[in-house]
């Protein structure tokens, strides 16, 4: 479940183009790219959104984990393990715990829908959730305020 279920090479503008226009039609993938990112006028669109993620942030990679898992961007490979790490230990609570809570649009919901599993609340989870979203957060903003340091890969 949290292995990676789609990688796309975003290293240049033309690579941003042809990523969005391969997943235009996925649900979560515009959400789960602006979240971490809230401070930011974002485009909605998957291919304006992630030439706007390569020019703010630079070349990345783009990365959905697993089947109902979360969309991110990321500066390399060590960082994508990282967000896979936290990720997983998410989806291990989630099997532990036998339910997560509902909240519009989550990742526990996300993982609800694909295993059936009955909802119910529990703060824990949510607090998995939030510190997989903390993460990426603080990794979109180190890569912004490197690019504007003009500081690239």
């Amino acid at each position: 479940m949290t292995h990676l279920t789609e990688l796309y090479d975003v290293f240049s503008p033309e690579d941003a183009r042809q990523a969005g226009a391969q997943t235009r039609r996925e649900l979560h993938l515009s959400a789960d790219l602006r979240r971490p990112r809230p401070a930011a006028d974002w485009e909605t669109s998957a291919a304006g959104l992630l030439l706007q993620l390569w020019h703010a942030e630079g070349p990345g990679l783009l990365a959905r984990l697993g089947e109902a898992g979360p969309w991110v961007y990321a500066p390399d490979v060590a960082t994508l393990q990282d967000l896979g790490r936290a990720y997983e230990r998410l989806v291990r609570s989630v099997w532990t715990a036998g339910a997560p809570p509902a909240a519009g649009g989550s990742l526990l919901e996300r993982l609800v829908s694909q295993g059936g599993v009955p909802v119910v609340t529990t703060a824990p989870l949510s607090d998995q959730e939030e510190a997989f979203w903390a993460l990426a957060a603080r990794v979109a903003s180190q890569r912004r305020e490197a690019r504007t340091a003009g500081v690239w890969p």
